[in-house]
């Protein structure tokens, strides 16, 4: 970090990105070695997710791999097959809830992060709600009564037969279509059994009802604070325009927030190459502080 003298302003650098990257494992000296040490770092940074999908956002395969350039592919015995492998694995250890959120792709989120990410993320309304509102489509509402009826998880192949989705390539497609309507809101989450291999599907209120309780007594300004608390000592500095756009968030919102961190010292306004706008870098101090002024 250097600030330059013309402008007076900090610039980030290579060594942020450094200490970036081995607070996300992303170095040989910092990698995870199974999905034990996976778990610890989803404990640890909130928010991960499976496979690389952000620049912003940690994820467990580059972590695995000590390397931020490290490429995937599809084979069942490299490490990207090795790290896939840990769906199951953390999903059946309960190790965090997991669901399409960064991007809207797969992210788990650590159990204490989780009310936080609901109020941000999630809808509070039911599935009923949203479909007399007009937000969701009748299949995706059938979903949404199948799941509440049974009140257990179901497996996909089950899931389409309470929810009157027969076989076949159309309704396949209108399933996944209206299945879709509800991950992307985190109406439902996917859920996993121990030693089993099998994928279900779960209301996220019914599965998860404490969380969903504490998400409804959250502001979206604590739970920002909450999230941004978590994230920023790791992350070290934050492109707001790029981290809005891949969580899903307003960026107005998220800077609204970033700038309570300024004023408390934690954060500095900064330059980051290649991003528009103001971006920030850690200052250090307690960000729990700023967490539990904000709820």
């Amino acid at each position: 970090m250097t600030t330059n003298i013309k402008t007076n302003v900090i610039e980030i650098g290579e060594a942020e990105r450094q200490r970036r990257l081995a607070a996300w494992g992303q170095t040989p000296e910092e990698r995870i070695d199974g999905p034990d040490a996976g778990r610890a770092m989803i404990d640890r940074l909130g928010l991960v997710t499976l496979f690389p999908v952000s620049s912003e956002i940690p994820n467990l395969y580059h972590a695995f791999m000590g390397d931020p350039d490290a490429t995937t592919d599809s084979g069942h015995s490299s490490p990207s097959g090795e790290v896939y492998s840990w769906r199951w694995t953390l999903g059946g250890q309960q190790a965090a809830f997991y669901a399409t959120i960064v991007r809207n792709r797969p992210t788990w989120v650590s159990w204490p992060l989780l009310p936080a990410i609901l109020r941000l993320r999630g809808e509070l309304r039911s599935a009923e709600e949203l479909y007399d509102a007009g937000e969701i489509s009748a299949n995706a509402l059938r979903i949404g009564e199948a799941l509440e009826e049974t009140g257990t998880p179901l497996a996909t192949a089950d899931l389409r037969r309470a929810a009157g989705f027969p076989t076949g390539k159309e309704q396949r497609a209108a399933y996944l279509k209206a299945l879709d309507e509800l991950d992307r809101r985190l109406l439902v989450a996917k859920v996993f059994s121990p030693g089993s291999t099998d994928m279900s599907h779960a209301l996220v209120r019914v599965r998860y009802p404490e969380a969903s309780a504490a998400a409804e007594q959250l502001t979206r300004e604590a739970a920002l604070a909450q999230l941004l608390g978590l994230y920023l000592p790791a992350a070290g500095y934050v492109a707001p325009s790029t981290l809005a756009k891949q969580l899903g968030l307003p960026e107005p919102e998220l800077r609204s927030t970033l700038d309570r961190f300024v004023a408390s010292g934690d954060l500095a306004p900064a330059k980051l190459e290649g991003q528009r706008g103001q971006c920030y870098v850690w200052q250090g101090g307690s960000a729990a502080t700023m967490t539990s002024s904000s709820s």
